[in-house]
């Protein structure tokens, strides 16, 4: 006993440094004893957190028990091999700062390295956890290509800060306890307690691969029919089993279906136009034939369809836009082209699908694609042109998209000297993001203000004005002094991106419907000082959604994620001198109100717009249309058509097919894909051609230069 506590009391076992990775020649067993230790308490971790956080693979009741222990098992396997992984660094800076001596400066060095390796790890896990508990996707290249195209006062406008701040304690005690508490703990273990924890850290290493290969090898990992190339057991395994199986499941993930390398030659299929200037354009409008009016664009954020009266709705939300469409074109099978804003915005703006690379695309600045926006042709006929938009537009790089040549005003978030707020300004990011001035949205009410004076600025000139209204962003804030006709006052519960109380559906969407009606009460005021000022009755107003809002009817909540219709079926709304009201039920996308815009102007269609105009004679009512989520949440694309829609999902090559007609709610349980293998060919088929096209014109540099995106035929 002696013997072992002068042992103990040796500086190479007393030291922290000692048990987190000692020189390997000397003391490997004790090193070997802490890597056990260490990843018996990260397993106990991963098992607790699988077991509290829903719908992990753990608590997939829809699959057998013995595929959900196997599916923990694979999840702790994945985790504890990540944490060797991340010993051997450890073992090697320490053994290099032995190599170098044993000076102060070089332990304070060694054990700085070694502290920060640990809590990079630790973070990134929490992270992940967190990520998953929010949005029920853990981290992967998605996620980090998409942090890393926001800056960081962008990343706190919309993460929910108590659980940042958590995440933030919880890395901190973790990565204290894994490298000072644990290591004297274990150093201070005798011999035989270091071997039973070596033991006892095998034999969960070992265990849980054994139970991972009997689910593989039981549950299997393929599928053969249609709806499920991959197995249900496949998805939770690599999606749902654990931050470490996630990131393993990335490595060996591959693209759904290639760019092709060459366009299609079949003149059958595709529409190709060469790139005209404006000069040559504007030879072709008709002298004197032109309808000088103006034109009002209005994109309401989150706006469902069912929160209207015109599309069904059964209480005032908006009256002042249920107003708007009595005397409008309202069309009832309209279609959003991407569920997230940053490019769904772009959209109306430019008559061009957002689809652009296989995976997140940032727009560049000085972009190599010809791009011609509605307001470059209206200024270029003496119109005067401008953006007034509540959120910035710096998000996604779409501020590199547009054409400030081409406005005389150009507003948003970033440049308004007013207040700008991030969602969760009460808890004082509200300050920061004013100062900061690179990130938050601004009031409604300041934005309209800002648009009725650049109006009232203007002389006779007809103008073109494009809004962007953002307080119906989910949390749903809307100012105090602002009355609520349909939520209380105040909330017991936070409303997050992606996630609040299930329980809590109906008051969250009362709070919902509150956002919408004070969006409703500052666009009153702007159609109120149009019909003041006398232009009304010669103004062309659009009305839309620029995606909808979920509320877990697939699972999920807000927008961004999957290609269900709470999400892309939106409202369009369409007012014009002349133009006589009544609902259209034509299929419609956003991609169509510029060429639609320019028929009620007496304008030409210009040969850059992908869409066509809604007010030809005869629609077809076959017509495909076309959709892309690539964000964190969802990589997927869909298509529209005959009333069927396919959805597919290009992360596990699942495919969805619902019947519209008598499935409009998308049912989980009426997914069709394998009773219609026949229609999913069809489908798939029209979907993989348009999506081809779409990326091998924007794979293409020199084609660019030559000719507008192509316009698939139906």
């Amino acid at each position: 006993m002696a013997k072992q506590r002068a042992r103990r009391k040796t500086p190479g076992r007393s030291s922290t440094a000692a048990a987190v990775s000692p020189a390997a020649a000397t003391a490997f067993f004790p090193a070997l004893a802490l890597l056990a230790t260490s990843c018996l308490l990260v397993a106990a971790v991963e098992l607790s957190l699988s077991a509290l956080v829903s719908n992990t693979a753990l608590l997939n009741d829809q699959l057998p028990f013995g595929a959900r222990v196997a599916l923990a098992a694979y999840g702790l396997a994945a985790l504890m091999v990540g944490v060797g992984l991340t010993f051997i660094p450890l073992l090697l800076v320490t053994w290099l700062g032995n190599r170098a001596g044993k000076t102060a400066a070089v332990r304070w060095t060694v054990a700085a390295i070694r502290a920060l390796v640990v809590w990079l790890a630790v973070f990134l896990y929490m992270s992940s956890w967190a990520l998953f508990w929010n949005t029920e996707v853990f981290l992967d290249r998605r996620a980090f290509a998409f942090l890393a195209a926001m800056d960081p006062v962008q990343v706190f406008h919309w993460v929910y800060p108590p659980l940042a701040l958590g995440v933030i304690g919880t890395t901190l005690i973790a990565t204290i306890a894994l490298v000072r508490l644990v290591p004297n703990w274990v150093t201070r273990r005798s011999p035989d307690s270091q071997r039973r924890l070596v033991l006892a850290g095998g034999a969960m290493l070992a265990g849980s691969v054994v139970a991972a290969l009997s689910g593989h090898v039981i549950y299997g990992s393929e599928a053969t029919t249609p709806d499920l190339p991959k197995s249900e057991y496949a998805v939770m395994r690599d999606d749902r089993a654990g931050p470490a199986a996630h990131a393993l499941a990335e490595l060996n993930r591959r693209p759904s279906e290639d760019v092709p390398a060459v366009a299609a030659v079949d003149g059958d299929k595709v529409i190709r136009r060469p790139i005209i200037s404006m000069e040559q354009y504007l030879a072709g409008v008709p002298a004197g034939g032109i309808k000088r009016r103006n034109v009002v664009m209005v994109q309401i954020e989150s706006l469902r369809s069912d929160q209207l009266r015109a599309y069904g709705g059964t209480r005032d939300v908006m009256p002042a836009v249920d107003a708007l469409a009595r005397e409008s074109r309202v069309f009832a099978n309209a279609y959003i082209q991407a569920s997230h804003s940053n490019y769904q915005d772009l959209v109306p703006l430019s008559s061009h699908y957002p689809l652009r690379s296989p995976g997140m695309y940032e727009y560049p600045p000085n972009p190599t694609y010809p791009r011609v926006l509605i307001y470059d042709v209206l200024k270029a006929l003496g119109y005067k042109t401008a953006i007034f938009s509540s959120q910035n537009e710096r998000w996604g790089g779409m501020i590199n998209y547009h054409r400030p040549s081409s406005l005389d005003r150009f507003f948003h978030a970033e440049t308004f000297k007013g207040p700008t707020t991030a969602q969760w300004g009460d808890l004082g990011f509200a300050e920061w993001v004013k100062e900061t001035k690179s990130a938050g949205s601004v009031d409604d009410r300041y934005t309209v203000d800002e648009a009725i004076q650049w109006v009232d600025s203007l002389g006779s000139e007809p103008f073109f004005l494009h809004m962007n209204l953002q307080s119906s962003h989910v949390p749903y804030v809307i100012p105090k002094d602002f009355p609520h006709r349909f939520s209380p006052k105040t909330l017991d519960f936070a409303i997050m991106w992606g996630k609040f109380p299930i329980e809590k559906i109906d008051i969250v969407k009362d709070r919902y419907a509150d956002s919408l009606f004070y969006e409703d009460t500052q666009l009153a005021r702007l159609f109120e000082y149009l019909k003041k000022r006398g232009v009304w009755e010669n103004t062309v107003i659009v009305v839309g959604g620029d995606n909808g809002e979920a509320f877990y009817e697939h699972g999920f909540a807000a927008h961004a994620s999957s290609l269900f219709n709470e999400v892309m079926k939106v409202p369009m709304i369409v007012r014009a001198p002349d133009l006589a009201p009544g609902v259209d039920d034509r299929p419609a996308m956003f991609i169509d109100i510029p060429p639609s815009i320019f028929e009620l102007l007496g304008l030409p269609p210009h040969p850059s717009f992908q869409g066509i105009s809604l007010f030809e004679p005869r629609p077809n009512p076959d017509r495909s249309l076309y959709m892309i989520v690539q964000t964190p949440a969802a990589t997927q694309s869909a298509i529209v058509r005959s009333g069927f829609k396919l959805l597919f999902n290009e992360l596990d090559g699942r495919y969805f097919l619902y019947d519209l007609v008598n499935d409009p709610a998308e049912s989980p349980r009426k997914n069709l894909a394998s009773s219609r293998p026949d229609l999913v060919e069809e489908l798939n088929g029209r979907l993989r051609f348009w999506r081809g096209e779409q990326l091998s014109y924007y794979a293409d540099v020199p084609r660019q230069s030559r000719e507008y995106p192509p316009v698939v035929k139906d």
